[in-house]
């Protein structure tokens, strides 16, 4: 008998980017327009599906996907695309000067290890820059 006639099949799930949002790689710069009017910088980190544990009501506890115990409800985050991304200041007064910033390497990292749903990453305020 081999290994894998023991294992189940994998089944993968094929995802894409929301409707409407940006599509990047994981290393692109994004240029994203907030709401007081300045372009913040980010750096996609990489590219997620997020599944939610629940804790177990036994001791020692252990850690159970949601998704293994819902029989009829749609699991949180199911088949949604997660960002994980890093967040540079300051935020520029127009996409040019971001994308300067960006070549120049002339930012700080404000954080790391940001975790975003994808479809805040909208085509409408968002440009992707591949350096």
């Amino acid at each position: 008998m081999f290994l894998s006639d023991e294992l189940p099949a994998v089944t993968s799930m094929d995802l894409a980017f929301p409707e409407g949002c940006i599509e990047c790689r994981i290393g692109d710069y994004i240029i994203r327009r907030h709401a007081d009017s300045l372009w913040y910088v980010y750096r996609l980190e990489d590219i997620l599906s997020v599944k939610r544990l629940v804790p177990s009501q036994t001791r020692p506890m252990t850690l159970v996907a949601e998704e293994d115990l819902l029989d009829s409800m749609t699991p949180a985050y199911f088949a949604e695309v997660q960002f994980l991304v890093s967040a540079f200041d300051p935020g520029h007064a127009d996409e040019s000067i971001a994308r300067q910033a960006i070549q120049k390497k002339a930012m700080s990292e404000r954080a790391q290890g940001l975790l975003r749903a994808a479809r805040e990453f909208s085509r409408t305020d968002c440009r992707v820059v591949r350096t």
